[in-house]
């Protein structure tokens, strides 16, 4: 039995001390192998008892061998009938990534995180597909404290332009940076005042040079792949380093791990 996989299949129904424990070595297996039984307690801000009761649940003799159980996981190999498709996906993402990154400017990176953190009100805007990642990006800031507005439909972005001043954040997400309505209403709140941060595949696109601040991403339509349609992995890559380097700030931190705290516990706790 893999350790890992059965401590993801019990979690919903772990007491919520336990599940504290339990996500402790989900996320971060290799650090629990270097911790004894009071240090992860304390990391995990519950008791060397609970510790002791979720590895009796999951049939380990102690917490030794608790951990012998999580480095042997880790160490497990692929198998060797991994399918070929896979991996040439894998590789396609890989890819996307690298150059991505490779397009990453970091002065501007970092300006555009203070931004963000500092903005009276963010506007996020992406209309089809840029639209799941405009809504996601959305629901993370809220759970930082951080007042965002996720549009991702023409007529919202244009009424919302309208009302905008000048300490306001537009992050405009377009791979093309040529979707004619998000750049008529990134230029609609630009003229109230407000920042317009732009994420893009295309370096010049209209919105590229409409923007007072902007990131790069590898567009998946020049990946060498007919089936690869991803438009998205890339601008997800780059929402996850800002909400990263976001989170570093104490503040940005503390709220969301409390909208964790209380997630986590209305998801899994019992009804009474």
């Amino acid at each position: 039995m893999n350790i890992l996989n059965e401590l993801e299949k019990i979690y919903p129904s772990l007491p919520r001390q336990e599940r504290k424990v339990a996500l402790q070595a989900i996320q971060e297996p290799k650090k629990i192998q270097r911790l004894s039984i009071n240090e992860l307690a304390k990391l995990a801000g519950t008791s060397n008892a609970t510790i002791t009761r979720l590895v009796k649940r999951l049939d380990c003799a102690n917490f030794y061998d608790f951990k012998l159980r999580l480095v042997s996981d880790e160490q497990l190999e692929p198998k060797e009938s991994e399918s070929k498709l896979a991996m040439q996906v894998q590789r396609f993402y890989e890819e996307v990534l690298t150059q991505t990154r490779q397009r990453i400017d970091e002065k501007v990176l970092l300006e555009i995180v203070n931004k963000i953190s500092t903005c009276r009100r963010i506007y996020i805007f992406g209309l089809g597909s840029s639209g799941y990642t405009a809504k996601e990006l959305t629901q993370r800031l809220i759970r930082m404290g951080i007042a965002a507005f996720g549009m991702t439909e023409s007529h919202s972005m244009y009424i919302s332009s309208g009302i905008m001043e000048k300490d306001d954040v537009i992050l405009a997400l377009s791979a093309t940076g040529n979707t004619a309505e998000v750049n008529r209403a990134a230029k609609a709140g630009q003229k109230q005042g407000a920042t317009l941060i732009a994420i893009t595949g295309i370096e010049n696109s209209p919105l590229y040079q409409l923007s007072d601040l902007a990131l790069l991403v590898k567009n998946s339509n020049f990946v060498d792949n007919a089936r690869f349609i991803n438009s998205q992995f890339a601008m997800t890559y780059i929402v996850d380093i800002i909400t990263t380097l976001l989170l570093d700030e104490k503040d940005h931190r503390t709220k969301m791990d409390q909208t964790i705290e209380l997630i986590t516990n209305n998801k899994f706790d019992k009804p009474k």
